[in-house]
């Protein structure tokens, strides 16, 4: 296992389970990351406004892909969490998908399965188009396509913000930083029509964040794609994350690659 910036065990108390709260550099920017398990790495990537363990570890996905038998890794990404909050939105966008390929180097691991949601999963297909050869698969949540985001100004974006739902806690310049820079987190067209790399795309059946004519066009256009719908909205204690077959879908996927 590689050098430690920092180290913190403790104990997760509706899932039983030790994890382990790192941290590394990410080209300047502290990321931080909670891992546990053994066997293939799966990387999970939350939400706007999101942490690790607000999407993955307290509705018990982190736990359950632990106990098939994964080493789970789960990112606060920047911006976000105990990861560091730049102001600058030069920082996001791909940055944000270069932090991937930066925390499996720090991993040493060539490849792993890659699960995202929502802006987890616009940075995880991004992340797919740019380094196909460092997946054995891929699991979008809560995402739909066409969905490139319009571009803003970071002005425009912080205005945005005070309409739309931020999780208590976070800093909000930051994440006016996120949304002014998530322009370029877009595959190509052609691209999904010629992805390679074994693929899920999951949504809740009340999702109404996502349009579901939009999940269909995803369906409709990217190659070796499985979906599911699933009980559940888009977010909060609703959210198709906070259903048991949330984590259900996402073990029976990986462990049949």
């Amino acid at each position: 296992m590689p050098k430690l910036t920092a180290l913190l065990l403790f104990l997760v108390p509706m899932t039983a389970l030790a994890v382990e709260n790192q941290y590394f550099d990410s080209d300047g920017v502290r990321l931080r990351y909670i891992v546990g398990g053994e066997g293939e790495t799966v990387v999970l990537l939350h939400g706007f406004s999101g942490s690790a363990e607000g999407l993955y570890v307290e509705p018990g996905t982190f736990g359950a892909l632990v106990e098939a038998g994964f080493r789970v890794v789960a990112l606060d990404q920047r911006g976000h969490g105990n990861s560091d909050k730049p102001h600058d939105p030069d920082d996001y966008g791909l940055e944000m998908v270069e932090d991937v390929r930066r925390l499996l180097d720090h991993l040493h691991v060539d490849k792993v399965h890659l699960a995202g949601y929502s802006m987890g999963s616009k940075v995880a297909n991004t992340f797919r188009e740019r380094y196909p050869e460092r997946l054995y698969s891929i699991v979008l949540g809560g995402y739909g396509w066409p969905w490139r985001s319009s571009r803003v100004t970071l002005e425009e974006a912080r205005e945005r913000l005070s309409t739309r739902m931020v999780l208590p806690g976070n800093d909000l310049d930051a994440l006016a930083a996120v949304s002014a820079a998530s322009y370029d987190l877009t595959p190509s067209v052609a691209d999904l029509e010629s992805n390679r790399i074994p693929a899920l795309a999951i949504i809740g059946a009340d999702d109404t964040t996502v349009p579901r004519e939009d999940f269909q066009t995803l369906a409709d256009t990217m190659a070796n794609l499985e979906t599911a719908v699933i009980p559940g909205t888009h977010a909060g204690p609703d959210g198709a994350p906070y259903k048991p077959e949330y984590a259900r879908k996402l073990v029976s996927f990986l462990t049949s690659r």
